[in-house]
């Protein structure tokens, strides 16, 4: 039976996987190019994450992972697994299917016959065409923080001169 010793400071995550990786082929007494065989990746490539996954793709990692019985995880500062995230981090989407900007207050609309948020109304019915379904999400009345700015700067405008669009 092999004695397994805890080490007296943190190893890295990326000598972490490499060390899952070595303890895999241990236990299955399988050489880096019979595991590369295995997951259909060159040997180089075990060898590569075995020595630090930082050379190599989170694709790369956790398809290797994955056929072990290790995987990656979030953990917070007392070295618990995360696994309750925000419920609209989760699932509020823009109509693309983009999750919204995080500094953005993300609301579920509420009543969806009232004509929608004022930006789907602005752009479906004064915009170029139809936008397509009313969103089920919104970031609406999110305020700028002092001092931001979109969008190119303003020409000065001559004196006496009014505004071009109104």
């Amino acid at each position: 039976m092999r004695e397994y010793e805890r080490p007296a400071e943190a190893v890295p995550v990326d000598e972490q996987v490499g060390l899952a990786l070595r303890a895999y082929r241990r236990e299955h007494r399988l050489s880096q190019r019979a595991l590369a065989e295995l997951v259909s990746v060159p040997q180089a490539t075990i060898a590569r994450v075995e020595r630090s996954a930082l050379s190599s793709t989170f694709v790369t990692v956790v398809s290797l992972l994955a056929r072990t019985p290790y995987s990656l995880a979030v953990v917070d500062a007392d070295g618990h697994p995360v696994t309750a995230w925000d419920a609209t981090d989760l699932r509020a989407r823009d109509r693309s299917g983009r999750r919204f900007p995080a500094n953005r207050e993300v609301q579920k609309l509420r009543v969806v016959a009232a004509g929608g948020p004022q930006w789907w109304v602005f752009h479906e019915f004064l915009g170029t065409g139809p936008c397509g379904p009313q969103p089920e999400w919104t970031a609406e009345g999110f305020v700028a923080p002092a001092g931001t700015r979109y969008g190119r700067k303003p020409r000065p405008r001559a004196p006496g001169e009014k505004r071009g669009w109104l």
